[in-house]
């Protein structure tokens, strides 16, 4: 064997094997081992920390991989001409598989989004290592957003994560405090604390009552100190003990039994009252019904006499001629 077919051979075999090496290392680092359902995501937040391969899960469990990240301006671009809202090219797209192995038969997207699916990025510890997260979240407070194009892939909508809510928070809380006029308000509580000051400086309405004020208390001291407290505290006892006795002695007890006795005999004499006053109003509307025919007969007896009188004073020869006199004829 001459020297050139060594070096042949030699060539041949290193270049086989560079070319099995970079089989190998594609079959290793691409999708072929990696089988799963494609989906998409957009995040308006940075992803910093995030990879491609970054595992994806839900409550923990390792579901897939991100297996793209890049614009959604290079993706989509502006379809049909359309320009797209400029909001959108500051969405980032990501991508990744799922495996169905690991959760069995995969419902349809929509169907799941509609029941609350979202994804959001999370941490891993302190690392800066980011991954995605899938957990059910309400819909009603995290609705689909309009798309201007149609998805590549099955979509799952994002929601904001965990710190990009505390600095939400912490932004609003700062432009909140932004606003607050603190050298007007220090500004008002010095002119408040110097007019205050001024006020007890001078010898006016809070010099006196505070005087008045000195004054009462010491007089209330002195009213205290010259009482016989201890003479007051055994007349309150003799007067409770003059009252107990009073409450438990015979002739209270002789009283509250006659009362009670007088009280048994209420309900019968109330019930003969109210019989008295039944027949008393049977009795008067008796009366009354009696009443009604005689006032009408003297009604009518004081008409009659009425009538009478009139015609006696138009014609008082009637009483005695038993009639009206003959009219005279004309002549």
């Amino acid at each position: 064997m001459n020297q050139r077919t060594l070096f042949v051979r030699v060539g041949a075999l290193l270049a086989g094997s560079l070319a099995l090496l970079v089989v190998l290392v594609l079959v290793l680092t691409g999708d072929h081992w990696h089988p799963g359902v494609e989906y998409e995501s957009y995040f308006k937040e940075s992803v910093q920390g995030l990879e491609i391969g970054a595992p994806v899960k839900y409550r923990g469990v390792t579901l897939g991989h991100v297996n793209k990240i890049g614009l959604v301006a290079g993706e989509y671009g502006t379809p049909g001409g359309t320009p797209i809202d400029p909001s959108w090219y500051r969405l980032i797209v990501v991508r990744y598989k799922i495996n169905p192995k690991l959760i069995g038969k995969l419902p349809d997207a929509a169907s799941i989004v509609s029941d609350g699916l979202r994804v959001k990025l999370a941490n891993q510890g302190l690392t800066g290592v980011m991954y995605l997260e899938l957990d059910f979240v309400p819909p009603d407070r995290n609705p689909l957003p309009p798309l201007p194009w149609t998805p590549l892939d099955d979509y799952i909508p994002s929601v904001p994560s965990t710190i990009a809510q505390v600095q939400d928070q912490v932004t609003q809380m700062l432009d909140r405090l932004s606003r607050i006029d603190f050298t007007g308000i220090a500004n008002n509580v010095d002119g408040l604390v110097s007019d205050l000051r001024q006020r007890l400086n001078d010898k006016g309405d809070v010099h006196a009552t505070l005087a008045d004020a000195r004054a009462a208390i010491a007089d209330l001291r002195r009213q205290i100190n010259g009482a016989d407290l201890s003479a007051l505290s055994a007349q309150l006892r003799k007067t409770g003990a003059a009252v107990e006795d009073l409450a438990q002695g015979r002739q209270t007890r002789a009283l509250l039994a006659t009362a009670n006795a007088d009280l048994k005999t209420l309900p019968p004499l109330i019930a003969s009252l109210q019989q008295t006053a039944d027949r008393a109003s049977g009795g008067v509307a008796d009366i009354q019904s009696e009443l009604i025919p005689i006032l009408q007969n003297v009604r009518a007896a004081v008409q009659n006499l009425r009538e009478t009188t009139e015609s006696i004073r138009r014609d008082p020869g009637s009483v005695l001629l038993q009639g009206p006199p003959p009219r005279e004829l004309p002549r």
